[in-house]
């Protein structure tokens, strides 16, 4: 029947189904593959698939594997490009010190291998990656890309950015430009030239700044796209004092002909997020139009932050604010004495919809902050609120150290937020605190994504999902209902066949486990104290999932998602599971529910999927990583 459907309304399914069953859909018939090939390579990317070797890209084993022929007519229909590696460990330095010399670079300048010249190999790295991506930019149709997306956090390999380089040259409509760049690497700044020769960009990010070259770059581009800029994302890789590289980059200095009181230097920007850029302390009225026109502002651990606030609460035209997210740390900047200044802010305007807030040393007498987030209580639908103070190590008080504490004015959480309202919500507690919380709202809320949270380097010695499974097969195992597999003997009970890979989850771990006696020794680990938490966890899963837990809660995430999986082993995520779509490929289901409770009520998730995400009114992804711990790019001298 769907192959009788004309081809526009194929194409209108297609751009609502995951990349997965759109390829097993494109089997069915010739006229599906037509029609679904183009929205199956409308989005590629290509990685490396570790960041200890960041010029081997998956680029030849894409050609291998489909062709030469098939490969370059799958690229004709490109439309977003992707280049990107993990960036989890090598925060700074990655060009050249993270590489090896492959086998085709060899021939070429073979005497750069194991050279003691910086430099020479750091251009032989680049080289290397321009030549993998040659092989892609040659087969794309010119003026056909509308994004492209270095996030390899390598400096720019040349023929790319530079002038006359390819983007410039044969992809001059772009409109979505992501960067993240390698400001830490001695050899940075250059191959970026060619910035100021895009002309249609709309969204511009850029993340991992350092050297004045690149932000002149930045400046020239922003400047040629000024008119019709709508989002600006600006990182650096450690604080800039410059205090006027914010008026700069943001064109308030620009000679730009405009009448007094006329438009903004950007007049249609509306999406702005600034990290470690020194902002300007006072607003002129020139200047506030840029801030006062946003409807999206996130600021993270930018010097002279609160003064800015204190400008804009101050100003008479009324914010259009729609989204905020701050991150600060209030004794690291010791001029702030104006500790206010950030409530006064929330306080001085209505309609904001997601407020997302991560603090530090946040002054514990300050209890207005209650007073703001209630005063947008009408409005809110997702909030995080992410609090570290420092906290003493011994009684008498010698030693401290940061640690995430929840806030003051928890316990009433119900009446500070609207239940009625909020769908997504993230907060520093203890599952048995939050369950406590929640008991007396949870089937009023209209809650989809909770999420608990804590930084993931306090727990980096742990490995956090490994213990929640270790919980999880002991619970099968002691499952009257469960086999020696640690399936479900109910077969209506199982998963649907697209969720297969949450099943491979628990088997790659089961498949690390050699014996008998090393599944009982990791089971074992249960009885130890730090293994509480997973299993607090687990029991506040199987209540909020449950028939007397939270009805519209769909995803439930535990630790810390900052920077995607930089902190895979401190988070875990877990999904409602629907058992009337229950229909696994096996028959079988995997137990994850209290065996006198009946279930199973969820199932392990994982970022990536799609169906993770289902029913969400709102970004799961990006609502996980809001407020990250640290910059994405990092220098070692502030690490």
């Amino acid at each position: 029947m769907l192959d009788e459907l004309p081809l526009e309304l194929l194409t209108l399914i297609a751009q609502s189904l995951p990349t997965s069953s759109l390829r097993a859909l494109s089997c069915v018939s010739f006229r599906f593959y037509s029609a679904l090939v183009p929205e199956i390579y409308r989005d590629l990317a290509f990685c490396a698939l570790s960041e200890w070797a960041l010029n081997v890209l998956n680029i030849n084993s894409f050609f291998l594997r489909h062709g030469s022929l098939r490969a370059s007519s799958y690229l004709q229909h490109t439309k977003n490009l992707h280049i990107e590696a993990p960036i989890h460990l090598a925060r700074f330095n990655r060009c050249a010190y993270y590489s090896i010399f492959r086998t085709a670079s060899l021939s070429r300048c073979s005497s750069t291998l194991g050279a003691s010249n910086n430099a020479t190999a750091h251009e032989q790295f680049l080289c290397d990656i321009t030549d993998q991506l040659q092989l892609v930019f040659a087969r794309l149709k010119p003026n056909s890309l509308y994004a492209f997306r270095w996030r390899l956090g390598t400096c720019m390999p040349m023929g790319v950015l530079d002038q006359g380089g390819y983007l410039s040259r044969h992809q001059k409509s772009l409109a979505r430009l992501s960067l993240v760049t390698d400001g830490t690497c001695p050899h940075a700044w250059s191959h970026l030239d060619g910035l100021s020769e895009l002309s249609c960009l709309k969204e511009l990010e850029w993340e991992g700044i350092q050297h004045s070259a690149e932000i002149d770059s930045l400046q020239q581009c922003i400047r040629q796209n000024w008119s019709h800029l709508t989002s600006l994302s600006v990182g650096f890789v450690s604080t800039s004092n410059d205090i006027t590289l914010c008026r700069d980059i943001l064109g308030l200095r620009w000679p730009i002909p405009t009448l007094r009181g006329g438009p903004p230097a950007l007049p249609r920007l509306s999406t702005l997020l600034l990290s470690k850029v020194t902002l300007p302390s006072n607003l002129s009225p020139g200047d506030s139009l840029i801030f006062l026109n946003l409807r999206v502002l996130k600021l993270r651990d930018c010097p002279n932050q609160l003064q800015l606030l204190g400008s804009m609460s101050r100003c008479q035209k009324a914010l259009r604010l729609e989204q905020f997210e701050a991150c600060f740390d209030f004794q690291l900047h010791h001029q702030v004495r104006d500790f206010s200044a950030l409530v006064d802010f929330l306080l001085s305007f209505h309609g904001l919809r997601h407020l997302h807030l991560r603090l530090f040393n946040f002054p514990s007498s300050e209890s207005r902050m209650k007073d703001a987030i209630q005063h947008h209580q009408p409005t809110l639908e997702t909030f995080i609120y992410h609090e570290r103070q420092l906290a003493s190590l011994d009684d008498d008080g010698l030693f401290e150290e940061v640690r995430d504490v929840p806030p003051a004015w928890f316990p009433h959480l119900p009446t500070i937020v609207d239940p009625h309202k909020v769908t997504g919500l993230a907060l520093c507690a203890t599952p048995s605190a939050t369950e406590l919380c929640l008991q007396s709202v949870n089937t009023h809320t209209k809650l989809q994504l909770l999420h608990l949270r804590f930084s993931g380097p306090e727990r980096i010695h742990r490995n956090i999902r490994q213990e929640i499974l270790a919980h999880l097969y002991e619970r099968q195992t002691d499952s009257p209902h469960v086999d020696s597999l640690g399936h479900c003997g109910n077969a209506h009970l199982s998963l649907p066949s697209s969720e297969c890979e949450y099943d491979s989850l628990f088997d790659d771990y089961f498949e690390t486990l050699p014996g008998d006696d090393t599944v009982a020794q990791d089971a074992s680990m249960v009885c130890s104290p730090r293994h509480t938490e997973a299993e607090e966890f687990l029991s506040f899963a199987e209540w909020a999932f449950g028939p007397c837990g939270i009805p519209s809660l769909q995803v439930l995430a535990f630790g810390d998602f900052s920077h995607e999986e930089r902190y895979q082993e401190q988070q875990f995520l877990v999904r409602r599971l629907d058992p009337a779509l229950a229909c696994g490929q096996n028959g079988v289901a995997r137990c994850f529910s209290d065996n006198n409770r009946g279930g199973p009520f969820f199932v392990p998730a994982v970022m990536s999927d799609t169906w993770t995400w289902d029913g969400l009114s709102f970004d799961g992804p990006q609502f996980l990583s809001a407020c990250p711990g640290g910059g994405l790019m990092e220098s070692p001298y502030e690490m």
